[in-house]
């Protein structure tokens, strides 16, 4: 195993007090900011939330409390009563939503509340990252005070909406892969694959990404001859995952007949995203939300020419969980095919999905309102790489820059928007963390000794 540095026993016990203290000031921190967050929500935002909402939906969104209210009532996994058994969505969150308006009436505060405890733990859980990615003393702590602190990240908690739950799990899951990485450990990567399983039934979006770790074993263990062994740890973890998943799996195949392991929805995104890059010059003097209901208009056109039964809205409800799979295969479809036609377009509209993912907000004020925020974050975070390159632990920093460069990937060519990039605020919070300390004076002189404990030789 590698040593960073060469440590006495009065240095670790010096540093051992250190990160005592940081963490009873962390727990204070969060508890503090907690009881804030809850006042704000609770007292202060309802009064509000009429001029939030045409900028920043919160409450209920995407229509994962319809889900929810049909499951409570006994009628299924279905948006509504007379509409299909549905696909479109993983069914993770809705039945965390359903279990929690079986408990209580107030079920939508409550969410809130619990979305502010998640973010706290959040908050934790990137102290733990930062610790073992950044040799530099205060980090952690101001990187977990900038995520909780974070505009968008007290907007996504208003949201009945699954940005909070997915950052917490991801985040588990990213320590997770950090660990197996460097034991090695055929256990570890199955709490890696069962972990990623789990998360899936949330939100697929990080799914694929253990094909990313091909990468990192090639860069990090020792090029080529490394990449058959992480194959094999890839495929162990996917095995997992599919198993852990395979209740969802099961129940699809024997709804429709086919695999679909995550959701149907990918259709209506790919075709949202297409429509709105597509038409935005058409139509200048409408809003990327504007833009967005064309989009739906026109799926609920061509649903109806293509002689399906459904209810029209945002999402298009099916009578026939056959043809909510068919029509969205059939969006796909066509988006796929007009980028294979014209090439340029995709890059136009690729390019256009890298601003959207970090900036674009329902309309130009929102979007402008998110760059105020977002670009010096950005930019911190760029310096905190610049600055902190030599304290960084590089095949921590690589496996959260491969994530991250992954879930880019995801979004770029369909769909993006601001709130998609909320998960990935806390790998952006631990760089951005780094000018920040050394702006304080907060740099060390000296790495803490338990910084790297499971660096890998």
């Amino acid at each position: 195993m590698n040593l960073d540095s060469v440590t006495t026993p009065s240095t670790l016990l010096e540093a051992d007090i250190e990160a005592r203290g940081a963490r009873r000031l962390l727990v204070i921190a969060v508890v503090a900011i907690f009881f804030a967050k809850c006042l704000f929500a609770l007292a202060l935002l309802p009064h509000f939330k009429d001029l939030i909402n045409p900028e920043y939906s919160v409450g209920n969104v995407d229509n994962y409390v319809s889900l929810a209210k049909s499951l409570e009532n006994g009628d299924g996994y279905r948006f509504f009563p007379d509409t299909s058994l549905t696909l479109m969505r993983e069914p993770g969150f809705p039945y965390y939503l359903a279990m929690l308006k079986s408990f209580s009436d107030q079920f939508q505060k409550i969410a809130v509340v619990l979305n502010i405890v998640f973010s706290s733990l959040c908050a934790v859980l990137i102290f733990n990252l930062a610790k073992s990615m950044v040799r530099i003393r205060w980090v952690p702590f101001i990187a977990a005070l900038l995520f909780m602190l974070h505009p968008g990240v007290i907007v996504a908690e208003q949201r009945n909406g699954i940005e909070i739950p997915f950052t917490l799990l991801l985040l588990g899951f990213l320590l997770l892969t950090r660990k197996a990485l460097s034991s090695d450990s055929l256990v570890d990567y199955v709490k890696v694959g069962v972990t990623l399983g789990a998360i899936s039934l949330v939100r697929s979006t990080a799914l694929l990404f253990p094909t990313f770790l091909v990468f990192y074993g090639y860069i990090f263990n020792g090029g080529w001859r490394s990449v058959i062994r992480s194959v094999a740890s890839i495929a162990l973890i996917f095995a997992c995952a599919l198993l852990a998943m395979s209740p969802w799996i099961v129940r699809n195949y024997a709804l429709v007949g086919q695999f679909i392991p995550t959701a149907s929805v990918q259709g209506i995104a790919m075709q949202a995203g297409n429509y709105i890059c597509v038409h935005e010059n058409d139509e200048p003097k409408k809003t990327f939300h504007q833009l967005d209901d064309d989009a739906a208009e026109v799926r609920n056109t061509l649903a109806t020419q293509q002689g399906y039964r459904f209810k029209a809205s945002y999402y298009q409800y099916f009578y026939d969980a056959h043809d909510e799979v068919k029509f969205n295969s059939s969006l796909a479809a066509a988006v796929v095919d007009q980028y294979r036609r014209s090439p340029s377009l995709f890059i136009r509209c690729a390019s256009e999905n890298v601003f959207n993912f970090w900036f674009q907000g329902k309309d130009d004020r929102a979007t402008i309102a998110n760059m105020i925020v977002e670009l010096p974050f950005m930019l911190l975070a760029v310096a905190g790489a610049v600055l902190g390159w030599r304290q960084i632990h590089k095949p921590t920093f690589g496996l959260c820059a491969l994530f991250l460069v992954y879930t880019l990937g995801v979004y770029i060519p369909i769909h993006a928007q601001a709130r998609y990039s909320i998960p990935i605020m806390p790998l952006l919070a631990i760089l951005a963390a780094i000018p920040i300390a050394r702006c304080f004076g907060f740099l060390s002189p000296r790495p803490s000794p338990d910084t790297f404990t499971l660096a890998r030789s």
